[in-house]
């Protein structure tokens, strides 16, 4: 089975000039913990996930003592909410082509340790692969069992003429 066949194609992204603060209120908006982000022609950039996120924003804070003036905490508010996301996303980004197998995807899901994989076709994003679209695709029947050699018979067995 190929990955074009179950991704989801409504792909909620972000350019990398968007805002961290907007990435957020995304993620929020629709229960999402990560997500693709991309040129203006849909190319993809990179990905950014809840864990960029409060990594980008929580390393400022570790320099700052509690006894810095509320001038300066301010200010140091301003910049995080001023920081784009193309500053904090993980690149390049771990994707798959539409016409990969949904079981190659899902050992490079378990290997990389990625919830989501960015689709792709000509270097564009065309969808979405997430953990829960293989887990349904395998307990709905949609993935073929995988193919087994044909087993040898043992050494000095007769092997039956099924010609006619």
């Amino acid at each position: 089975m190929k990955v074009l066949e179950i991704m989801k194609t409504h792909v909620i992204k972000a350019e990398a000039d968007a805002t961290l603060c907007d990435v957020v209120d995304m993620m929020d908006l629709y229960q999402i913990s990560g997500l693709p982000v991309v040129d203006g022609e849909d190319r993809l950039l990179g990905v950014v996930t809840e864990y960029d996120v409060i990594e980008a924003l929580l390393k400022p804070y570790a320099g700052e003592s509690p006894s810095s003036s509320p001038e300066a905490f301010a200010a140091l508010v301003a910049q995080l909410r001023g920081r784009v996301v193309g500053e904090a996303m993980s690149r390049p980004a771990i994707a798959v082509d539409e016409s990969d197998s949904v079981v190659d995807a899902a050992q490079l899901m378990l290997s990389r340790h990625v919830k989501r994989l960015p689709v792709t076709a000509g270097g564009r994003l065309v969808g979405i692969l997430s953990r829960i679209d293989i887990c349904q695709a395998i307990l709905e029947g949609q993935l073929a069992a995988p193919a087994r050699e044909a087993e040898e018979p043992p050494a000095g067995a007769k092997q039956e003429d099924t010609a006619p």
